[in-house]
């Protein structure tokens, strides 16, 4: 066989190789897809998952599920900063946004899969929502009206919520 048969058959090879196995991309969307089936809003947790390229390309759901909860670690700090900042800005409603602060950076210690293997972890996670749902409450009861607040706790809950799916799919 001549050197330009070996390269045809080597091109063949590699190019049905190629279109006969699903590329990386194919397989992530698979998994964010199964993966989001657990979420209660399945549309914003596939945009969410698929929207980070380091969570979108993890091999297997334990390394999205580490992905997307240190994504959810990170918007809880960038959400107590913000209520740390909101309450500089409005001393009238100060009280309220330093708990909401420090609810939200408490929330970053149970975002994490260390209950994973005693089954808990999905639970551990859900504390995280726990102390939202406080935020929530406590803004609500405050009268504290101020609309980036709400469009902030909203943000890290679609973020959360990714996040919880890809713990309860690994508990499943």
């Amino acid at each position: 066989m001549g050197s330009r048969n070996r390269i045809m058959v080597f091109a063949a090879t590699v190019l049905y190789l190629f279109l006969h196995f699903p590329s990386r991309t194919e397989a992530g969307a698979e998994l964010v897809g199964r993966v989001c089936q657990y979420s209660r809003h399945y549309q914003s947790c596939v945009q969410t998952l698929t929207s980070h390229p380091q969570t979108f390309s993890a091999p297997n759901g334990k390394a999205i599920a580490e992905k997307a909860l240190e994504l959810a670690r990170k918007e809880s700090v960038h959400t107590s900063d913000f209520f740390t900042g909101s309450a500089h800005k409005n001393p009238a409603s100060k009280p309220v946004l330093q708990k909401c602060a420090s609810s939200f950076k408490q929330a970053v210690q149970f975002l994490n899969l260390s209950g994973l293997e005693g089954g808990t972890a999905s639970l551990d996670v859900h504390y995280a929502l726990d102390l939202a749902e406080y935020c929530r409450d406590a803004l609500s009861s405050g009268r504290v009206q101020i609309d980036s607040a709400t469009a902030r706790v909203q943000k890290w809950t679609t973020v959360y919520d990714a996040a919880q799916a890809t713990v309860v799919f690994l508990e499943n």
